[in-house]
């Protein structure tokens, strides 16, 4: 026979409670079905290694505030929270990240909501000589962790 402790049960219960909670939290949070519907980036003759170029990603109206991961070729180079204008008119969900390509060639970049995804494709001649990088702030993260603290939902849609 096992003895059970009385601080050993209230622990169970209590660690039993959190998952439960936190079931409820991620399975209750709303979802506007909303998807990223266009995606563009700073028009420019021509994009070069080190320069720095802003993307953006616009999101069904009305679906409120959403995070987008930005992708460079596939790897995560960092996500956004949208943003509104709600003095306009049309009530469009928008993304916006500071893009500084490293590398020469083509590159396919991705803005992708959990729920939907465009791609850009641009192809970046390389620096111009003495030209200084560009260097840009530490961008969140693409993972559902960096969704939580930049939006407060773990799910794709709309909190």
């Amino acid at each position: 026979m096992i003895a059970h402790t009385r601080p050993g049960r209230r622990i169970g219960w209590g660690t039993a409670g959190l998952v439960a909670a936190t079931a409820v939290v991620v399975a209750g949070a709303p979802t506007a079905g909303a998807s990223v519907t266009d995606f563009e980036v700073t028009s420019a003759d021509h994009y070069y290694a080190g320069g720095a170029y802003w993307m953006r990603a616009f999101t069904v109206a009305h679906a409120g505030q959403r995070y987008v991961a930005f992708y460079d070729n596939g790897q995560c180079i960092g996500g956004a929270r949208t943003w509104t204008a709600g003095e306009v008119e049309v009530y469009t969900p928008t993304a916006d990240m500071e893009w500084i390509p490293t590398t020469a060639g083509r590159h396919v970049l991705t803005a992708d909501d959990g729920e939907g995804a465009k791609t850009v494709t641009v192809d970046v001649l390389p620096a111009t000589p003495g030209s200084t990088p560009a260097t840009g702030p530490k961008q969140p993260g693409c993972g559902m962790l960096d969704r939580v603290l930049n939006t407060g939902s773990s799910g794709f849609g709309s909190y």
